[in-house]
């Protein structure tokens, strides 16, 4: 995806965001209600970028519960360029109870995508492209609007924009 399109759907994100981010509502994901999250990625630091090619371009929504409980599907070029999918259950973690808006997130599930050569990528895979993934994020959420760096296992840190809508 080009950058231009890219830099307008994190765009539309912050303008869907902005009014409740700046009312500065109250934010606990632990004790509401069943809500849908939308994020975008546009940016990636890679530790080594060599072997990676085409933009970092994420797109993905989660449902969340009660109890910091999550499902949630996004959609991505993965580092080598081929069109990934990741399908994946999480738990959200708020380990700094004086400062709630602070969270962990741990997910995990199924990763589609990573084909040919770059297959080995995946630590547990099977069928050609499928694999397991795992991904931890840090993150800072206010009202509606939330930010969070992803860990990519060992090869790098995705930067995330959200909207609950």
């Amino acid at each position: 995806m080009p950058r231009r399109p890219l830099f307008l759907f994190v765009l539309l994100l912050l303008v869907l965001c902005g009014d409740v981010a700046l009312a500065g509502q109250a934010d606990d994901a632990q004790d509401r209600d069943p809500y849908w999250y939308v994020q975008g990625g546009a940016y990636i630091h890679w530790l080594e970028s060599d072997d990676f090619v085409g933009p970092p371009v994420l797109g993905g929504v989660e449902h969340h519960r009660s109890g910091g409980w999550s499902g949630g599907l996004s959609l991505f070029n993965n580092s080598f360029g081929q069109f990934t999918q990741y399908l994946y259950l999480g738990k959200e973690l708020r380990p700094w109870g004086s400062r709630p808006e602070l969270r962990v997130n741990l997910t995990a599930g199924i990763v589609h995508g990573y084909q040919d050569e770059y297959y080995d990528t995946l630590p547990v895979r099977w069928g050609g492209s499928w694999g397991l993934g795992f991904v931890p994020a840090i993150g800072y959420h206010k009202g509606r609007v939330g930010y969070d760096v992803a860990l990519l296992g060992v090869s790098g840190l995705l930067f995330l924009v959200g909207c609950t809508l």
